[in-house]
């Protein structure tokens, strides 16, 4: 599987070797005449040297073997840094966060994409917000509703203004998480969430790296190399 980084603890018991997809792709580009160590420019030089485009493949790569890039998003208020630090005091997970305002924008640029993705709602969903869920994407997506239950604790808790008595209707259907608390059983579906996403995050790498492949396997310089690293990849 791919040698990703999941920032967990490590438990004692001794587990079968996986073979790794992308070891013979690594051999190939090592062993390969074409691809060069970069070296500096002369300080004298009048222009830069071009990129190698080798490199192409090497970035590639290197998104492979990245570690688990595990982002939770949201609007102002949702919630979302505090189901960050939940789930890094849970599962010890290297967790980023982003604005989904500041992604959604007209004006934003494209970004990589991420391994897991947690979207926080506090509120009724924006336009904005609706059209980024429909996006169609790779990688696993989890919409909860944060500060929201339908539970017994509502009872003991009338005036929590987390709380209330009844989801409202844009709620429902979705996980309803208060991670102030990180030990709070709400935490316990995204806990799960992403646990599983984790365990099939060797398909979904080797997938993307795959499709990586075959986007660079028409370009000029590095399509041949692309096209032996695809080839090496099916093996």
């Amino acid at each position: 599987m791919p040698t990703v980084t999941q920032d967990t603890a490590v438990d004692g018991a001794d587990r079968p070797a996986v073979p790794d997809p992308a070891a013979r792709i690594r051999r190939l580009l090592t062993a390969s005449p074409d691809v060069a160590t970069p070296t500096a420019a002369p300080a004298t030089a009048a222009t830069t040297a071009p990129p190698d485009p080798t490199g192409l493949l090497a970035a590639a790569l290197a998104r492979f073997d990245a570690p688990v890039d595990l982002r939770v998003r949201g609007g102002l208020g949702s919630g979302r840094r505090t189901l960050a630090a939940a789930l890094r005091a849970r599962g010890g997970w290297r967790v980023s966060v982003d604005d989904i305002d500041v992604l959604a924008a007209p004006t934003a640029r494209p970004a990589a994409a991420p391994d897991i993705e947690i979207l926080c709602l506090r509120t009724a969903p924006c336009r904005h917000e609706e059209a980024w869920v429909r996006r169609p994407r790779r990688h696993p997506l989890l919409v909860v509703a944060t500060g929201l239950y339908e539970d017994d604790d509502n009872a003991a808790r009338p005036t929590d203004t987390h709380h209330s008595a009844a989801s409202p209707r844009w709620a429902r259907g979705l996980p309803t998480v208060d991670a102030r608390e990180p030990e709070h059983r709400s935490v316990d579906a995204v806990i799960a969430f992403v646990e599983r996403a984790m365990d099939s995050l060797a398909d979904s790498r080797v997938a993307r790296l795959e499709a990586e492949l075959e986007r660079l396997a028409v370009h000029a310089e590095v399509g041949e190399l692309a096209e032996a690293a695809l080839c090496a990849l099916e093996i």
